[in-house]
């Protein structure tokens, strides 16, 4: 009889463990917040929130850390959340405003991260600093050349092992020109490409949806306009309205999504002729597909540093002053006081010690 009620007991006990455990991750205000990358104390990938700000399974993890461009890092003890909510908290990162004066270009600089996992395991990081000059004769044409001695991302900074987390970086800078605000998507053009609606969906909330469901979000809060996309969905939507059954078929066999979020500053009274990339403060990319090693999951974190116009001699000049000293790797000690001198949130520990891990085998 002992027996059997043990039996029984260490039954339940493995139900109870086996049942999914959901995170669901808001704002001060209580609203969902998407893409928040959710990895165990020793960094390894769980999942990332969906365009609610859940993730339905943490995967038995008793502690989980929380990680987004735009709110402060957290770890969390599952056990110890209410219904499985948690709230971040605003980074509180913030911008100048851009000063006009009649110069050629106006040069953002940007503090970048990249992260690569295969399955959940973090297999290759980047960071660093990147000066972008937009011309402005050139509808904001972005020049680059001149802002690395190494030609492919600025201030080599710390990349270990893939030397694509800095080229792909700075296509995410080169792409960033105007804000994707509900207004942006209400245009005739993108309509006519995407099929997006968008709707009201609270106080100053907007939702974005294409023929096949809800595709994103819009958010406006503190000063700021929170945009979230399922990209990938638009772009599976586009290629099937056009027929092009060879990329449709290619991103369905490899599984393919892509996902972002930009953060921008509303505008204000006094901005006169500021053009919209002005007024990024950061921006978030997340990548996934089946590759021949396994999941591969691509995260990148921008952050705009500070932005203001200059000509070409000017630019060349801010490039050779931020090589200075940074022209090979930067160690981490290095990267984070730069981080701190810039008010840019500080990693989560968990993704750090999962950097450290990686450094020693490189």
């Amino acid at each position: 009889m002992r027996k059997t009620i043990i039996l029984v007991a260490v039954a339940m006990m493995t139900a109870i463990s086996a049942k999914a455990q959901k995170v669901e991750v808001v704002d001060a205000n209580g609203n969902g917040i998407p893409l928040v990358s959710v990895t165990t104390e020793d960094g390894v990938f769980i999942g990332k929130t969906d365009l609610n700000g859940v993730l339905a399974d943490v995967k038995g993890a008793q502690k989980v850390g929380l990680s987004h461009v735009a709110y402060k890092p957290q770890l969390v003890t599952v056990a110890s959340l209410a219904e499985g909510r948690v709230t971040m908290e605003d980074a509180d990162f913030g911008l100048d405003e851009i000063v006009v004066t009649p110069k050629p270009y106006i040069i953002v600089e940007y503090y970048f991260r990249g992260f690569r996992y295969i399955g959940d395991s973090l297999r290759a990081y980047g960071a660093g600093i990147m000066p972008v000059a937009y011309e402005i004769s050139k509808k904001y044409k972005p020049k680059t050349r001149y802002m690395s001695s190494n030609g492919t991302f600025a201030n080599k900074a710390t990349i270990w092992h893939s030397a694509e987390i800095g080229n792909k970086t700075t296509a995410i800078a080169k792409h960033v020109v105007r804000p994707m605000t509900e207004k942006w998507m209400m245009r005739d053009t993108v309509q006519q490409v995407y099929g997006l609606t968008v709707t009201k969906d609270g106080d100053n909330r907007w939702r974005v949806d294409n023929p096949k469901g809800k595709v994103g979000q819009v958010v406006h809060d503190g000063g700021r306009t929170y945009t979230t996309l399922d990209a990938g969905r638009m772009q599976r939507y586009q290629d099937e309205k056009q027929g092009n059954k060879k990329l449709m078929k290619k991103r369905q066999e490899k599984d393919y999504a892509y996902e972002y979020a930009d953060i921008y500053r509303l505008p204000g009274e006094d901005d006169g002729d500021i053009p919209d990339l002005a007024r990024l403060v950061m921006t978030m990319h997340h990548w996934e597909l089946n590759s021949g090693k396994g999941r591969q999951r691509d995260i990148y974190y921008a952050y705009v540093v500070t932005h203001y116009y200059a000509d070409e001699a000017e630019f060349k000049a801010r490039c050779k002053e931020l090589n200075k000293g940074r022209a090979s790797n930067m160690t981490l000690e290095e990267l984070q006081a730069y981080e701190r001198e810039y008010n840019i949130p500080a990693l989560e520990a968990s993704q750090l010690r999962a950097i450290q891990a990686l450094k020693k085998h490189f």
